[in-house]
């Protein structure tokens, strides 16, 4: 008879003093300690602090505290590199700011920024790199166990790589970057040997691109996520990475203040690392843009540096820095036309001429560039070089005995490219003027040698007209230097007198004097000047008028100004609109005393979420924790065992919710959340729904939301979870809307589009489509003939079987049949029955 015995109602009474300790109790596990909020005495507090998933006002206070003893003399530093540095380093990384940083990027507070600020500078070197880049490995390494499936959750692997990134981002974005690293180093560790150490694992991190292929990879993931839209990093991008650790090496030479051995060492290593990215002509133009726009003070600084490099770096960098000089000064068209060429490639020259100047392995390295990679590149920037070059008379001599036997080879003169022999002509004729204003002897010896003559004899002799032709042309011109006017050579050829013959002809004559550096600082600005479209409205005329003789002496000065109509409405159409840095949206109330400044933050654990939910007092920090419930709890579903622990809480918590601040998008936030907890643990959590629908003690409107939940839940596990977004407009923010110019014209778009659409409206014209496109297509199938006609190649046979999906386990089957079907059936069928 006892087990028919079965109680109605249990009661439990507590005292009065129970009742005051166990809200004693929660306020406690709601609020941080005081003690931790007000001091902290130690690195090993502070460690135990960040571990234990702090409030934001604790971790604002930890942080001004590692801020504070950088400076402190005999106090913690966390720039250190001590095994205590760098365990609090890991806690931050992987314990904090994988709950804080989506709020941390929230610019509108300005307590918010300056917090943000605190993290960047306590992870900002070589220990706060390698955690963030270890970290970013970590998850990229971790993969959804679809064998089993009664651990399904939300990965959350891209949004945790796209917040890694932005941390990284944010850390690395200052251009003096590697020189506080570098200075901190130095203050922080006297040991030279430890130093160079550190400072190579950091040039392995950002030069030997580790922090790039990271990158990459994460943001190829983030890039495939549908749920996540975010642009594509400049870290990923080779160009832009290269050109960032340029812009840093070019700050660290022009701002050390202290240039010794050592920090040339330094200077060089990252470099030298940084070159086997790939974009040497990205790096190079940022390292040392200074000097190629016209700064001839910092030549000397430049040298120095560039000669702590290797031989074989040197030699990379010196190309580079030719092709950049080139691209940069040299190929516009202003320059190419008319007088401004020889001025520009004067200017260029002294540049060239003042970088290798006493260096002797420099100047061998541009006399090997004109007769290897030179001779691909404009005649204009070789006609510079050649002008540098023009000093030295050896230099130049051996540079043409190299063009010489690069023009007369068999080898060359059969299987090289006719624009590689163009060159080398050029540059031969080139040489071979500025030899003869010098030393007019040598060239006549060098016009009776072997070597002269058996080139001439090989060009006129080759297969190739062409190959034929450039040797008529050296003779020709080497013949008008050395020859007199009756035993010069001369070729009956019509195109020795043409447009092209007399400009090879013309090249010995060609001489190009040393210009001022100033000049490119001048001429780079007047390019980029006629790159840009105009923008002003107005033109301002200046007309000076001398009076006449009897008023010598006395000048007026007129300005008339005229109105020109411009392109467009207003001629700052095209400019952003920044809001103040120092703005706070709570400041703009006329009434002091409205102000709320104890605003509610977002909650970032789930603790908070759940305390946050049942606090039915408080409108905003109510409406603040249903708006960010789905986004946490997917985020926490694959980071510790938050969710785990508190998954039945929550869950009973958001299907007992009511809207008492009559929300209009309750119903909504509500059900996204509670589909989060769902796919969070599936097995466990479709079984609790379904025995909460048929034994839970809720409203019809409730007991819909849990049907609801089980079905959009299932079909999210199943992969259609995109598909019931777009119908139920659960995801507002969407690829198409992130990037406008994805999207069609107004008038297209609002005709595909479903966005104006109610969901039943969309859901019946998927529907209709659905029904009509296999209709369509065998229609069209049936009028392209019978089926006995139609005959498919092997080949066409192969390419379908390699693109048909190989099979793979139904894995989910076995979820959906234990945690979804199976119960809501059996209790279906007890119902009925009983």
């Amino acid at each position: 008879m006892e087990e028919l015995l079965v109680p109605v109602k249990t009661t439990a009474t507590h005292s009065k003093n129970d009742r005051q300790s166990q809200s004693s109790i929660t306020k406690l596990n709601q609020e941080p300690p005081t003690s931790l909020v007000e001091e902290i005495q130690s690195p090993e507090q502070a460690l135990n602090i960040l571990q234990s998933r702090p409030s934001q006002e604790v971790l604002s206070n930890v942080l001004r505290w590692l801020y504070r003893n950088r400076s402190i003399k005999n106090g913690f530093n966390i720039d250190s590199q001590t095994p205590q540095a760098a365990q609090i380093i890991y806690a931050l990384v992987n314990n904090v700011l994988p709950d804080h940083w989506t709020h941390l990027r929230d610019n509108s507070n300005r307590h918010i920024r300056k917090m943000r600020d605190l993290v960047i500078s306590v992870l900002s070197n070589v220990a706060g790199v390698s955690a963030i880049t270890t970290r970013m490995r970590f998850v990229i390494g971790q993969k959804d166990n679809v064998e089993d499936r009664s651990q399904v959750r939300s990965s959350g692997r891209a949004g945790l790589l796209e917040e890694t990134l932005s941390i990284l981002e944010s850390v690395l974005a200052p251009d003096n970057f590697v020189l506080s690293t570098w200075s901190s180093l130095t203050a922080s560790s006297p040991n030279n040997t430890r130093r160079g150490l550190l400072w190579k694992e950091l040039a392995v991190l950002l030069g030997n691109g580790k922090v790039l292929s990271t990158a990459s990879e994460a943001n190829d993931i983030v890039a495939k996520d549908a749920s996540t839209v975010a642009p594509r990093s400049w870290l990923s991008d080779g160009s832009r990475y290269s050109s960032w650790i340029g812009q840093n090496l070019n700050h660290f030479l022009a701002q050390s203040k202290e240039r010794n051995d050592d920090l040339r060492k330094a200077w060089a290593q990252m470099l030298e690392r940084a070159l086997t990215i790939g974009h040497a002509d990205q790096l190079v133009e940022a390292v040392y843009g200074v000097i190629i726009h016209g700064d001839n003070q910092s030549i000397t600084t430049y040298q120095e540096f560039t000669m702590a490099l290797k031989d074989s770096t040197r030699k990379t960098v010196l190309y580079s820095l030719l092709r950049v000089i080139a691209k940069i000064h040299l190929n516009s068209p202003s320059v190419l036309q008319g007088g401004e060429a020889n001025v520009r490639i004067g200017d260029v020259a002294a540049l060239l001429h003042d970088f290798i100047r006493n260096q002797e392995d420099l100047l061998n390295n541009v006399r090997e560039w004109l007769s290897s990679d030179g001779v691909l590149q404009d005649l204009q920037i070789r006609r510079a070089v050649i002008a540098a070059l023009a000093d030295g008379t050896e230099i130049l001599k051996t540079a043409l005995l190299d063009s010489l036997n690069a023009f007369g080879d068999k080898m060359r003169i059969k299987h090289a490219p006719i624009l590689h022999q163009e060159g080398t002509t050029e540059n031969l004729l080139l040489l071979a003027g500025y030899v003869y204003r010098k030393d007019p002897q040598y060239v006549a010896e060098m016009s009776r040698s072997s070597l002269y003559l058996k080139a001439i004899s090989n060009r006129l002799a080759a297969s190739s007209p062409r190959a034929s032709m450039l040797g008529m042309y050296v003779g020709t011109a080497i013949s008008e230097l050395v020859d007199p006017v009756d035993k010069r050579m001369s070729f009956s050829s019509e195109e020795l007198t043409n447009a092209q013959g007399k400009r090879y002809l013309g090249l010995t004559k060609l001489q190009n004097r040393l210009g001022l550096i100033e000049d490119l600082k001048r001429g780079a600005i007047a390019t980029k000047a006629t790159k840009s479209p105009a923008k002003k409205t107005s033109a301002v005329r200046q007309v000076t008028s001398v009076s006449r003789k009897g008023q010598a002496g006395k000048t007026s000065k007129i300005i008339s100004i005229e109105e020109l109509e411009s392109e467009s409405n207003s001629e700052d159409d095209d400019l952003p609109l920044y809001a103040k840095s120092d703005s706070d949206a709570s400041d703009s109330d006329e009434d002091p005393t409205v102000i709320n400044r104890d605003k509610p933050t977002a909650p970032v654990y789930i603790n908070d979420l759940i305390s946050s939910l049942r606090d039915n007092e408080n409108y905003d920090r109510h409406t603040l924790a249903l708006t960010h419930a789905s986004a946490l709890i997917r985020r926490k579903a694959s980071f510790g065992s938050e969710v785990t622990d508190n998954i039945q809480d929550l869950a009973s918590i958001l299907t007992g919710l009511s809207d008492r601040w009559n929300l209009d998008n309750f119903q909504e936030l509500r059900l996204q959340a509670m589909i989060a907890v769902l796919v969070a643990q599936p097995l466990e959590m479709g079984q609790w729904f379904s025995r909460t629908y048929f034994n839970g003690d809720y409203s019809i409107s409730q007991r819909a939301a849990v049907l609801t939940t089980l079905g959009l839940g299932a079909r999210e596990l199943a992969g259609h979870g995109e598909e019931d977004a777009a119908l139920t407009k659960s995801n507002q923010v969407s690829k198409d809307t992130a990037f406008p110019s994805k999207q069609l014209p107004p008038k297209l778009h609002a005709l595909y589009a479903s966005e104006g659409m109610a969901p039943l409206t969309s859901a019946s014209k998927q529907l209709e489509q659905s029904i009509l496109r296999p209709m369509a297509l065998n229609a069209a199938d049936a009028l392209t003939g019978p089926n006995a006609l139609k005959i498919r190649t092997f080949s066409s046979r192969m390419e379908v079987e390699k693109k048909r999906t190989k099979p793979i386990p139904n894995a989910l089957a076995k979820v959906v049949a234990d945690g979804f079907f199976l119960p809501l059936t059996g209790r279906w069928s007890m119902h009925i029955q009983g």
